[in-house]
């Protein structure tokens, strides 16, 4: 038996849509489908979007359904924005652990949302169609708006912070970031994304927090390192695969520090990888040596391991350079 057109409907759009969305589709009236919806037992999550039934909605679903709550009904792209930003979106991208209690949205500055306490609705005269994207049917700011947005309730270690795991998770830039920065007026929070960029700007290539706070401890200790990671080059003959970055290091010295964050390197995988590249750095014939950074050292017993990565600097320098310190102009900018 042919399911009822209106179900056909609903399941093309992926089991979630607007009832005037559903009516105009299927030729009916929005009454018409509230009491299917009703009869059905169909997923209510607001006052004006429906969806199959399911037994636990994901927080995914949820905030899919709650943009569709506050899209437009002109039918017009550029009248009907509405985008997930701020929490609701780093949790779309995998940067948030879970999804916040309210969604969060922002949609043009004269735009009208009926309020509901389920939704953290943002009015944005920056927001234009060019800020969004689309990705499994939920409109989201891309990473540079979406610092823009953050920086009205971030504090700069926490911005600093979303925009490291954006650089390093998505496409985006600090080009891109610096463009937002130019575009129109300022707006809340500007100065602290614009203290977060030159600060990043300054480092180079950053994959985390804990590797930012290192090399700034180390900078406040008298130990500046080559801007951005280090690059070791393959071995000659070798595998091309084989070259590797290391978080901080000095290349002149061949002298390394990887910083060990247990989100990157707890899972079998990290931990295989993790052992390849201390193999192949043991059969390099540059003679790197190369410490290795944690929480744990970094918090509890700083001052141990910054002698000791004194003591290898040292030792490295007079075994490379020939003198007890690299110079200023041993290190790569």
């Amino acid at each position: 038996m042919r399911p009822p057109p209106l179900l056909d409907h609903l399941r093309s759009r992926g089991g979630l849509a607007t009832v005037a969305d559903l009516a105009a589709a299927a030729g009916c009236s929005q009454r018409a489908v509230r009491r299917q919806a009703d009869r059905q037992g169909w997923w209510c999550p607001f006052s004006d979007v429906v969806g199959l039934p399911r037994a636990r909605p994901s927080a995914r679903e949820h905030i899919h359904a709650a943009a569709l709550q506050a899209a437009g009904r002109t039918g017009d792209p550029d009248r009907d924005l509405v985008a997930v930003t701020r929490l609701s979106a780093l949790y779309l991208l995998g940067i948030a652990a879970s999804a916040p209690t309210k969604v969060d949205l922002v949609l043009p500055a004269w735009r009208y949302v009926k309020p509901d306490p389920r939704l953290s609705v943002t009015r944005s005269s920056h927001l234009d169609a060019a800020d969004i994207t689309v990705r499994a049917n939920i409109p989201y700011l891309k990473p540079a708006p979406l610092l823009r947005d953050l920086a009205a309730i971030r504090d700069v270690d926490r911005l600093r912070l979303d925009a490291i795991e954006l650089l390093r998770r998505t496409s985006v830039t600090l080009d891109d970031v610096e463009a937002v920065l130019a575009h129109g007026s300022a707006f809340p929070g500007s100065g602290r994304l614009r203290r977060v960029v030159k600060e990043l700007r300054s480092v180079g290539r950053v994959d985390s927090a804990l590797e930012y706070r290192a090399r700034q401890r180390f900078r406040a200790a008298g130990i500046e390192f080559d801007r951005g990671q280090v690059h070791v080059a393959a071995p000659v003959g070798g595998p091309s695969d084989w070259a590797m970055h290391l978080d901080l290091g000095i290349a002149a010295i061949r002298f390394g520090i990887e910083v060990d964050s247990f989100a990157h390197h707890s899972s079998p995988d990290a931990l295989r990888r993790d052992a390849e590249r201390a193999n192949r750095l043991a059969l390099l014939p540059e003679d790197w040596r190369v410490l290795h950074l944690t929480w744990w050292d970094l918090q509890e017993r700083w001052p141990a391991f910054l002698g000791m990565a004194r003591a290898v600097i040292e030792a490295q320098s007079v075994r490379h350079l020939g003198r007890p310190w690299p110079a200023s102009g041993d290190l790569v900018r």
